[in-house]
C-alpha cells in the first residue's frame, strides 16, 4: 500500500514537469523532503508532504489571484486533490477508514449537513456502486448530489485508496481558476 496525501493530475507525458512544479512549491512552503512518485497511471502523480495539503492549495490559489505574479506560474499541474487517509482497496478497509475519518468531523456532529460521495477508480475491480453502498451506509446525513456541504472523495488507485472529506473549494483546478479570474 502506498502512503500519500496529495493526488496531482497533469497532462500525459508532462508528469516530470508537474513533479518539479509540485516539488518547488512544497519546498517554498517549508517541506524539506516531500516524497513525489508516479501512480502507475499516465498523468497521475502521488505525493506525501509534511505540509497540510489544504495549505498548499491556498498558497497556489493566492499566487494565481495575485495580479503581479506571472499567470503561467502553474503550467503543468491540472488538479490537486488533498487526501485525509489512505487505506487498502477493499470494502472493509474503506468502511473502517471512513468511520475513523468522520468520527470527530463536523459531518458526524451536525445532522443538517448534506454530503455526496465521489468515487474515482484506477486499476481496480471494485464496483463504484459497492463502494458507495459500503461508505454511504455509515453516514447518517442526507445525500445531495448538487447542494452538498461535504464531499466524501474516494480515490481508488490499485491496492491503495485515498479518502478525503472535502468542501468544493478544497480541490485546486488552476486551469479553470485562471479562466474564472479572467472573466471577473
Amino acid at each position: 500500500m502506498k502512503n500519500f496525501n496529495l493526488i496531482i493530475s497533469t497532462g500525459r507525458a508532462f508528469e516530470e514537469q508537474a513533479e518539479y512544479e509540485l516539488w518547488f512549491n512544497l519546498l517554498a512552503l517549508g517541506d524539506e523532503s516531500p516524497i513525489i512518485f508516479r501512480s502507475g497511471n499516465q498523468g497521475l502523480i502521488l505525493a506525501k508532504t509534511t505540509i497540510n495539503p489544504k495549505d498548499l492549495i491556498q498558497y497556489l490559489r493566492e499566487i494565481l489571484q495575485n495580479k503581479d505574479k506571472d499567470k503561467k506560474y502553474i503550467q503543468f499541474i491540472h488538479k490537486i486533490t488533498p487526501i485525509d487517509i489512505v487505506v487498502p482497496s477493499n470494502l472493509d478497509s474503506l468502511k473502517e477508514g471512513l468511520l475513523k475519518l468522520i468520527e470527530k468531523h463536523p459531518l458526524s456532529q451536525d445532522p443538517k449537513l448534506k454530503y455526496r460521495i465521489t468515487v474515482k477508480k484506477r486499476q481496480s475491480l471494485l464496483k463504484t456502486s459497492e463502494i458507495i453502498d459500503a461508505i454511504g451506509s455509515n453516514v447518517q446525513n442526507a445525500v445531495s448530489l448538487k447542494d452538498f456541504d461535504w464531499n466524501v472523495q474516494v480515490e481508488v488507485i490499485g491496492d491503495s485508496t485515498g479518502i478525503a472529506l472535502l468542501k468544493k473549494s478544497d480541490i485546486f483546478k488552476p486551469i479553470s481558476e485562471k479562466r474564472d479570474l479572467k472573466h471577473s
